[in-house]
Formats: C-alpha cells, structure tokens, sequence
C-alpha cells in the first residue's frame, strides 16, 4: 500500500480526529519519508532522524492535512498586508540572490541543522520487543523526549548539470527531557541512525540525483530541490502559481491553503528553485490567507501560519538575499519536553570554490 494511503486511513472511522491522532500520523509520516528518500544501502543509517518533507513531501503531506480538516478554526479570510510586504521583499531580492551569480566552478554551500524532538514511551522500550520503536511515541504519551541536532551540508554546482557533493554529517542529541531523559538519550544513541557508518561520508550526486544499486530509479530522486520535476509546468504568474500549488492538494479554500502551508517545512526545496520561479513563489505565498509577521529587522523576518488547536508553522526569511533561514513547526506544548518546539530547520548558504571529494 501506498505511504499516502496508509496515513490517510488513520483515524479515517472517527467523527473527530484528536490532535494526538494528528501528531502520531505526522511523526510516522516524517519516519517514513526519511526512509524513504533514498533505497537502503548498506552504509546507509537505516532511520534517519532528520529529513525534510518539503513539496517533494507535497503528496505526502496532503495525507496527514487532509485528517484534520474540519477539526479546527478557520485562518483569517484575507491575506496580511504586512506578510504580503515581507515577501514581496524577499520576491524582489531573490533575483539577485546567490544561486543567480555563481561562476564556473564556484558552489552554493548549504549547511542544514535540523533540531527534532524524539518522543521515548519506556513501556515499548521495556517490553523486550526488538521490532517495537520506543520513539514513537507521541508528546503526551511519552515518558521522556530527546532533542536531536542533525547536521549536513550539501554543495550545488554552478551547472547543476554536473556533480553535487552530500556530506551526510553528524546527529547527536544535545538534551534530554523527564525523569528516564538521560535513559531515552542513551538508547537513541545505540539506536541504528547514529550510529550509522554513512555519517561523515561525501557522497557523490550526479546532476543532485541519488544513484540506485543495480540500475533501479530510486523512488525520490531529488535530494532537496523536490520541486525540480515540476520546474517547467509551474506558473511564474503568483495567482496562477498559488492556484497550481492548490490544485496538488486536491481540496479547496481554506483545506487547501493549510495544505500548501503544511508542505513549507524544507528550506531547501524554496532556496534552489531558480530565482524566477523563487520569486513568484513568495509572490503567490504573501496572495494567501493566513501569514502573519511576528518579528522583523534591519536583515530579516518572521511569518507565522497558525492553524488554531493544531500547529504552527513559523518562517525566518533574509529579506536581503530572498532567501528562508529557518521553518519551525510546532503542535503544541506539554509532556516531558514542555513547551520545547517540536522541530526547527535552520539553513546557511554560502559561496565557496571547490566541494570536498567524495
């Protein structure tokens, strides 16, 4: 069966799904993605803690979106005159933004840090099952959480034709919540990710695509540019690109816009698609209901997207450079971790020279 099958049917015969409901679908849809991106190889962490869903995740996450429509308020009817600036700010610089000025040989250096919450039940871990993941657990049913930073860095050519290198990095848990915290960071530790001999590896990506073992097409080819299949066919007009973004949603009004909002959790997929497309990007964002700025300076800003009782989805934008520095989404507070977010990505992109080897 399908991924996006099997998530949708969770809690498909109830009149109300709870927010528990919602964050445990959510949880096993990112555990399942992450595996998901890439065939297993044998250097290869079988769990990743870290990965993005982004609109590659576009189909994925229509799945958990679309269990909890109707079980919350609307957003506000008209888009916020204050976001809309923002991101026609950003719009506007994104066009001379880095990616649009690299020379030959040079590359975009995008380093990734990701801080996830993990949930431990200790029952599970208890129970002698090896098949049993103690991390799934949800925030209210969880007896202790760890806080996992994931650090990689991906190196994108000039011509993205050519070679990109992924340095696949490091992972370790830099805090520990309840009274088994420090017990629940020691099994994430032994857990098979970390220990993964793939951390630390420079892997090659011919033209930023994975190579499957024996001639296979991976099932997600696309590291962090997921939007790239649909370069060509997606509007640069903002109303038209907002409407296509909508359509993939297969829902309408307000159930669509929290959908589009849902797919904004990877920095990356916004960052390299090509400054036109990036613009009209934020162009048809700022045309949605429901951003907010919450924070602004001399170099940057800060939106919220609130869907009322259920999460919050937070974004940091270089108003300079047209780029997103950070999406956080959070779905509540509570639990071991209190009111620690549930998970934050913050990205920093540089031009550098030359790429390590794989």
């Amino acid at each position: 069966m399908l991924l996006m099958e099997r998530v949708g049917e969770i809690g498909i015969d109830e009149a109300r799904i709870s927010e528990e409901s919602v964050r445990v679908a959510r949880q096993a849809l990112m555990r399942e993605t992450a595996r998901s991106a890439r065939p297993e190889v044998a250097r290869r962490p079988r769990r990743r803690i870290w990965a993005g869903v982004g609109i590659g995740g576009l189909v994925a996450s229509t799945a958990v979106t679309a269990i909890i429509v109707g079980s919350v308020l609307a957003p506000p009817a008209v888009p916020d005159a204050a976001a809309a600036e923002i991101l026609e700010h950003a719009a506007t610089a994104t066009v001379d933004a880095q990616d649009a000025s690299l020379s030959p040989g040079q590359f975009l250096r995008i380093e990734t840090v990701g801080e996830h919450l993990q949930f431990w039940n200790s029952a599970w871990a208890d129970d002698g099952d090896e098949n049993t993941d103690a991390f799934n657990a949800s925030r209210s049913g969880a007896d202790a959480a760890v806080l996992v930073r994931d650090t990689r860095v991906l190196y994108v050519p000039a011509d993205r034709s050519t070679d990109w290198f992924y340095d696949w990095g490091h992972a370790e848990v830099i805090e520990s919540f309840g009274e088994r915290g420090a017990e629940a960071a020691d099994a994430w530790s032994l857990s098979p990710g970390p220990k993964g001999t793939g951390r630390g590896v420079v892997e090659t990506l011919p033209a930023g695509e994975y190579l499957a073992e024996g001639g296979d097409t991976p099932p997600m080819p696309y590291l962090a540019d997921r939007y790239r299949p649909f370069y060509a066919e997606m509007p640069r007009e903002p109303q038209a690109l907002l409407d296509w973004l909508r359509a993939q949603s297969g829902m309408t009004g307000t159930e669509a816009d929290r959908w589009v909002a849902a797919g904004l959790s990877d920095p990356s997929a916004i960052n390299l698609m090509p400054a036109d497309l990036r613009a009209s990007f934020f162009r048809a964002i700022a045309l949605m209901p429901g951003f907010e700025v919450v924070a602004e300076d001399s170099a940057s800003a800060t939106l919220q997207y609130v869907v009322p009782g259920h999460r919050t989805t937070t974004i940091v934008i270089d108003t300079h450079q047209g780029l997103v520095l950070s999406i956080a989404e959070n779905y509540g507070s509570g639990g071991p971790a209190g009111d620690t977010q549930e998970s934050v990505t913050r990205v920093v992109t540089s031009v550098v020279g030359s790429a390590p080897a794989s």
